[in-house]
């Protein structure tokens, strides 16, 4: 794989920044501090693989107001392809280009791909990565090929060691996997104890469910030793249990025969007593029946003549009737006022006089007795004369009043009577027709009578209408009859089956007690009967059980030679996954020690020229932990080493594993400031490294430092925070003497 062009269009300080890669010249981008050469580096990284956290993508953002994207030219796998990230919405397009030129062939990708999500977008564009790099964590990229920030130390991980082992290491993983699947389903032992299960398999299940028809069969053969010796005592209790069963059974026979003899019983009485209400009802009907039919023919025989009378007749004999007693009523009151007028008569002149003339006498003698005066008394004989005359003229107006209140009233009831004579005259004409002669009073007697008859109709009706028809009380009480007939019968069968019941027969009382005497019987015997089965399940428990029977002891046998042979080839088949896994695991080791001898050895070759023979070799263990060889001294741990020497040795590691990933497919080594921590004759020999590895490998060195522009021979240039170009490849540069 080899980067063409990288343009970022805003991240961090970098904004339009387009820089074009050499495939196999070193790619030198310089720059003064904080002119961006850390963030075009994370700017790689993260077009590829995406931010691995919110806080990385938070420092990303553009210091302008430029837009959050990036686009990188690459070659991968003899194809051309260029992929577009937007940082902001994580969407990614993937292209395949011409062979040459910009023009897109088809589009392999475009979605959302942020490693922080799931879905089946990102999946897809994981297999894309997978393709180019062999992983799709950036974390792999960061061990492996990226050093960021001077960040040289590294541990190779499994994954890595994965990756380093190749394709063998991949199918022994399939083989391992498949023969562990088989191992965890045949047991729950593991090679490792750390993963040991839990849960039981195969073995041990058949273990248990050996172990537990050893116990079942083992406590059969003692059930059935122990049923035979206490056969007699068993049956004994059966026995009894059996006859206590019996006596309860025919007992409780004997209630359910004397509850269906109540209940019988029950049943006749009331059907009797229906039968009685029937009779009543039809009693009752039969009664307001014949009352009808003699209403009805004493209408027919004395009312007949009101039959041709219009319905008006009977309105008019009504109003003739309160006519009349109006009209009498008004004679009254004519006579009472004529007697009274006759009475009321205003007192004479005369009268008045003497009255007035009394009253002044007493006046004036009461004066002469209050004040001893004449003429107090005169005074007061004045006074009671006018007084007394005074009220006499008042009481004679009065008299007057009323004698002519009394001559209007007399005047209006003659006027009245008057009107009612000639209105009694009219209805009596328009009715008389229809009485043939007689009387009016006659007449309206028999309308009254007729009204009471009709009423006591009425209520006869509807007597006869709420009961039932005469003929269906007769069905019904002859159902009822045979009901009852039935009933008497059945009682007859229970009594002559059943003895017992005779002397119940007519005692309902007497069966109600029996009942709960039997009922108190069954009762004791259900005790004893839970007695004696307590007992017999004592017994049974002390033969293997309670109600426990004894298996087929053949049978047990043969499911017990079936289990062990069974078990057996499920050992042997455990025996040989783990003899086939740890075979495995030892000739991966194998395989993977050559790897790490390969891998040790390209680092110390690189190490001793970077140091000039100072460390002369470098060995790993099964585990990837390095150590250096210095002067004759063997296996120095990295941490001794000074950090230039740590540096280099890194540097050297890192160089090793990019040249062993390359056999899988060439990934490009990025560098960011490598060289911080280098004299200037180990950063001259790191070049001419680098500048080495450039034919194989591509190379992009990002630094500061613009004295490795004296140290190397040829470069692809690229200036960065500057205003001159960014590309300048054609540029050769000289070692200084």
């Amino acid at each position: 794989m080899r980067f063409e062009r990288f343009l970022v269009e805003g991240f961090g300080p970098l904004a339009g920044f387009d820089a074009v890669f050499e495939p196999r010249r070193l790619n030198l981008i310089i720059g003064p501090n904080e002119s961006g050469k850390s963030s075009f580096a994370a700017a790689i990284c993260a077009t590829l693989f995406g931010f691995s956290s919110h806080e990385e993508e938070q420092r990303a953002r553009p210091w302008s107001k430029a837009p959050h994207r990036a686009t990188l030219i690459l070659e991968a796998a003899a194809h051309r392809y260029r992929m577009r990230r937007d940082f902001t919405t994580h969407e990614v397009h993937v292209e395949r280009l011409a062979p040459k030129g910009d023009v897109a062939e088809s589009t392999l990708f475009q979605g959302t791909a942020n490693p922080r999500g799931r879905g089946p977008e990102l999946e897809q564009y994981e297999t894309l990565l997978r393709s180019w790099f062999g992983f799709v964590d950036a974390r792999l990229f960061r061990e492996s090929c990226f050093v960021h920030e001077n960040a040289l130390a590294t541990k190779i991980s499994p994954e890595l060691r994965h990756l380093i082992s190749g394709a063998v290491e991949a199918d022994y993983q399939e083989i391992q996997n498949a023969l562990m699947e088989r191992l965890e389903a045949l047991t729950r032992e593991h090679p490792d104890p750390r993963k040991q299960k839990r849960a039981d398999r195969s073995i041990e299940k058949r273990m248990a469910n050996l172990e537990l028809l050893r116990g079942r069969l083992a406590r059969s053969e003692y059930v059935l030793r122990e049923l035979k010796s206490n056969f007699a005592e068993r049956s004994s209790a059966e026995a009894r249990v059996s006859d206590l069963k019996g006596d309860m059974a025919a007992k409780e026979q004997l209630i359910s025969n004397l509850e269906t003899l109540i209940r019988l019983r029950d049943e006749q009485r009331k059907s009797l007593k229906r039968g009685m209400a029937i009779g009543e009802e039809l009693t009752r009907a039969r009664r307001a029946r014949g009352r009808l039919q003699e209403i009805d023919r004493r209408v027919a025989d004395s009312f007949a003549y009101l039959a041709n009378a219009p319905e008006e007749v009977e309105s008019d004999l009504l109003r003739l009737e309160i006519l009349r007693t109006q009209r009498a009523r008004h004679q009254k009151t004519n006579e009472s006022e004529r007697k009274r007028l006759e009475e009321s008569n205003p007192p004479s002149v005369v009268l008045v006089i003497v009255v007035g003339l009394g009253i002044g006498a007493a006046f004036g003698f009461l004066g002469f007795a209050a004040f001893k005066s004449a003429a107090a008394a005169i005074a007061s004989g004045v006074i009671g004369a006018v007084a007394g005359m005074g009220s006499m003229r008042l009481f004679g107006r009065n008299a007057e009043r009323g004698r002519a209140l009394s001559e209007a009233k007399v005047r209006v009831t003659e006027e009245n009577t008057r009107n009612l004579k000639q209105e009694i005259e009219g209805i009596e004409i328009r009715v008389n027709p229809y009485f043939q002669g007689r009387p009016v009073e006659a007449v309206t007697a028999d309308i009254k009578q007729l009204r009471e008859l009709e009423n006591e109709r009425r209520e006869h009706a509807a007597v006869i209408h709420s009961l039932p028809v005469p003929e269906r009380l007769e069905a019904e009480s002859h159902e009822i009859d045979e009901t009852v007939n039935g009933l008497r019968a059945k009682e007859k069968f229970l009594v002559g089956q059943t003895p017992f019941l005779t002397p119940f027969k007519d005692d309902p009382m007497g069966a109600a007690e029996a009942s709960d005497r039997l009922r108190r019987e069954v009762n004791g015997i259900k005790t004893k009967i839970e007695a004696e089965q307590e007992s017999l399940d004592r017994l049974m428990r002390r033969v293997g059980g309670a109600n426990t029977d004894a298996e087929n002891l053949e049978g047990l046998e043969e499911a017990i030679a079936a289990e062990e042979e069974a078990l057996r080839r499920e050992e042997r088949q455990r025996d040989a996954l783990l003899l086939a896994i740890e075979t495995l695991n030892e000739s991966v080791l194998d395989y993977q020690k050559e790897h790490v001898a390969r891998l040790a050895q390209i680092a110390g070759r690189t190490l001793s020229k970077l140091t000039r023979g100072r460390y002369s070799a470098v060995a790993l263990d099964a585990d990837l932990n390095p150590t250096v060889s210095m002067d004759g001294k063997r296996d120095l741990p990295v941490e001794a080493l000074s950090q230039g020497a740590r540096d280099a040795f890194y540097f050297c590691l890192r160089a090793a594993l990019a040249q062993e990933l390359a056999a899988r497919e060439p990934l490009p080594l990025v560098l960011d400031d490598a060289t911080a921590h280098f004299d200037e004759e180990r950063r001259g020999a790191l070049l001419e490294c680098l500048e080495g590895l450039a034919g194989d490998l591509q190379i992009i060195f990002l630094t500061h430092d613009r004295r490795v522009l004296n140290q190397i021979r040829e470069a692809h240039v690229l200036k960065i925070g500057s205003e001159s170009s960014a590309s300048d490849s054609d540029r050769k540069i000289q070692v200084r003497p």
